[in-house]
C-alpha cells in the first residue's frame, strides 16, 4: 500500500512516464499511470466543482475569468483556501491485489535508480522512495504485531 497526498498524484505520474523502461518493466509502470491519471482526473474535478461553489459563474454556469487571471471569487476567500488545502492534503492510498506486481516493478527501479536528477524530478523521485520506505515500514510493524 503506497501513500500520497493528492497534490503529489500528477508529479508521480509525470516522472514515471519519463523513465526509460522496457518490457515487463514498462507494462507495470504504465499500469500505475493510469490510476494515477484517473485519480488526478477525479481529484481535478473535485477541485473543479469546490471553485465553482465560490467563484462567479457566466449564465451557463462557467467560471468567469478574473481581469488579472485566475477567477472572480464570490464566496469567503478563507473558507475557500482552506476547504482548497484540505483537498490537496488528502492523503490517496495506492492499493490492491492487481497492483502488487507493479508496486513492487516500480519500487526496484525507484530504488536502483542513479542517474542525476533535479527540480520536480528529484522531488518525484524522492516521493516514491518515501512512500516505499514507508510502506515497508508499516509492513514490517505489522508483521511484528501478529
Amino acid at each position: 500500500m503506497i501513500k500520497m497526498l493528492k497534490k503529489e498524484i500528477k508529479m508521480a505520474a509525470d516522472f514515471l512516464l519519463k523513465l526509460n523502461l522496457k518490457g515487463k518493466d514498462s507494462v507495470h509502470r504504465m499500469r500505475i499511470v493510469k490510476v494515477l491519471q484517473e485519480q488526478h482526473k477525479l481529484f481535478a474535478d473535485e477541485e473543479l466543482e469546490l471553485l465553482k461553489s465560490f467563484a462567479e459563474l457566466d449564465e451557463n454556469g462557467e467560471l468567469v475569468q478574473a481581469e488579472g487571471g485566475g477567477f472572480k471569487l464570490v464566496g469567503d476567500k478563507k473558507e475557500f483556501k482552506k476547504q482548497q488545502q484540505e483537498l490537496l492534503e488528502e492523503i490517496f492510498v495506492l492499493e490492491g491485489k492487481n497492483l502488487e506486481p507493479a508496486l513492487k516493478t516500480v519500487e526496484e527501479v525507484m530504488m536502483d535508480y542513479n542517474k542525476e536528477l533535479s527540480e520536480s524530478d528529484a522531488v518525484a523521485h524522492f516521493l516514491w522512495i518515501q512512500a516505499f520506505e514507508l510502506a515497508n515500514e508499516n509492513n514490517k510493524n505489522k508483521g511484528d504485531d501478529e
